[in-house]
């Protein structure tokens, strides 16, 4: 399934702007409430902290591994891609090496609608909890769901998904290069236009807009 319309950012380089600040928050967010080092009592409230701590993380980072969100590592590469309009090395080869650090195992797409048990696989199981407890209220997915009460289950499946911060990490590394640099610019945007017209275009009003239009 392809990228929803609905908040679809205007541009390509939009897209990675809104990307480089959501990754620095979830970057930020994992560095402010990171649990106590060392092992803890079971059910302690030590432990039942540090669970919801990683739930809370996974949530957060399912916007940049479901396929289908508008600031997916799936579509950042894509857009790193497009907007190297000036092709920089060091831009291409960070890119590449993004694709290469985000595998297809942790990709997610949007599945919460299908019937039926879930795959026993670590990844679909934890859809459950999101969409199921955490994200959204659906009823499958609760009821499918109750193997949350395992501890050791939940905490081993929210693990899965932490496999994809180095490959977050690299691309918020690569994108912020690119927009320091000014390296970065979308498909067919004049350089002397960075931003997205509006509507409002400058004197001249109508003549104006036709010349660039034709």
């Amino acid at each position: 399934m392809g990228e929803g319309k609905r908040g679809k950012p205007r541009s390509e380089l939009e897209r990675l702007e809104i990307f480089a600040q959501l990754a620095a928050d979830y970057f930020r967010m994992v560095e402010l409430f990171r649990p106590a080092d060392g092992p803890v009592p079971m059910d302690s409230p030590a432990a039942e902290r540090r669970q919801w701590v990683e739930l809370f993380r996974a949530a957060l980072l399912r916007k940049f591994i479901v396929r289908d969100e508008h600031v997916s590592l799936k579509l950042v590469v894509r857009a790193l891609r497009l907007c190297n309009y000036a092709a920089d090395s060091r831009l291409t080869e960070g890119t590449e090496a993004v694709a290469d650090l985000f595998t297809a195992e942790m990709i997610q797409g949007r599945q919460h609608d299908m019937p039926g048990a879930a795959p026993d696989d670590g990844r679909e199981v934890f859809e459950d909890v999101l969409y199921g407890r955490l994200l959204h209220g659906d009823a499958d997915r609760f009821r499918r769901s109750e193997w949350a009460k395992d501890h050791d289950r939940l905490g081993a499946a929210a693990a899965r998904r932490f496999d994809a911060e180095h490959a977050l990490s690299k691309a918020l590394e690569v994108v912020s290069y690119g927009l320091a640099h000014g390296l970065l610019r979308s498909p067919a945007t004049p350089a002397s236009d960075e931003t997205p017209a509006t509507g409002t275009g400058p004197a001249g009003g109508e003549g104006a807009a036709s010349k660039v239009d034709g």
